[in-house]
């Protein structure tokens, strides 16, 4: 097997795993199970913090909710509901458009909200895209150049000394570099129609995985003020992902 050959296997090895990880991190993952549900109008004069709560009916079942914010009762609607089994991608994308769903196995089991997008399983998705994306321009790099016409482009800091290294730059070198590399490669600019300002639109992704990567760092959040905030932050940042990876697969 040449190295064209085995990089390509690996390439394809590495995107069944991310897929299979990243269909099973589900909505059943973050949402609030009913079990835990604040009920109207049994817990809403005691609950500040949410805004929506179920309503039972006389047979027990839930049909209606309450929105605290514009004191208002809604039947739940399918265009209100998902299905527990929905992939987090798919959520992000939604959540975009509405604040919260209702979550269904049959009946309603759950209810998951922007605030949701907050939890473990979800940095974990956004881990698993920003490993996946760093590696495809790892290998991007490897094919079409040399050590040394990488390092002359992105000049990474981590040969900047005149030393020996016994790893290749292709190994040693940050997410940030290749994506300073991509900004100074004219053959990815021109294939594309991009400017060096269009490429640097990618740059906020390096901040963002640092970000997702050390779950102690708080700069994100503090900047952001409300939890719609948060979700549209995370929708721009899938889709700058999505959109990097589409242009590396077609230069």
């Amino acid at each position: 097997m040449n190295q064209g050959t085995h990089t390509r296997r690996w390439i394809q090895l590495n995107d069944e795993i991310f897929e299979g990880i990243h269909k099973n991190l589900t909505v059943e993952h973050i949402m609030t199970p009913k079990e835990e549900f604040c009920f109207y109008s049994l817990d809403s004069a005691l609950q500040k913090d949410i805004t929506i709560f179920p309503i039972k009916d006389k047979n027990g079942r839930i049909t209606r909710y309450f929105d605290s914010n514009y004191s208002e009762e809604h039947y739940i609607l399918p265009d209100k509901t998902v299905s527990k089994d929905l992939d987090i991608m798919s959520l992000i994308k939604i959540l975009d458009r509405s604040s919260f769903f209702f979550v269904i196995h049959a009946d309603i089991v759950g209810i998951v909200t922007v605030s949701d997008l907050r939890k473990g399983a979800v940095r974990m998705f956004f881990y698993l895209l920003l490993y996946r994306l760093e590696n495809q321009m790892k290998i991007f790099f490897k094919e079409r150049m040399s050590e040394d016409d990488f390092i002359n482009i992105a000049k990474p800091r981590c040969r900047m000394q005149k030393k020996d290294y016994e790893l290749s730059v292709f190994e040693e070198c940050s997410f940030y570099d290749y994506l300073a590399a991509l900004k100074n490669y004219n053959v990815f600019k021109e294939k594309h129609g991009m400017s060096i300002r269009d490429v640097e639109k990618f740059g906020g992704l390096d901040k963002f995985r640092n970000w997702i990567m050390h779950p102690s760092r708080e700069e994100v959040k503090l900047k952001i003020d409300s939890q719609l905030d948060y979700n549209n932050y995370l929708f721009k940042q899938l889709d700058r992902i999505q959109k990097l990876e589409e242009l590396l697969k077609t230069t």
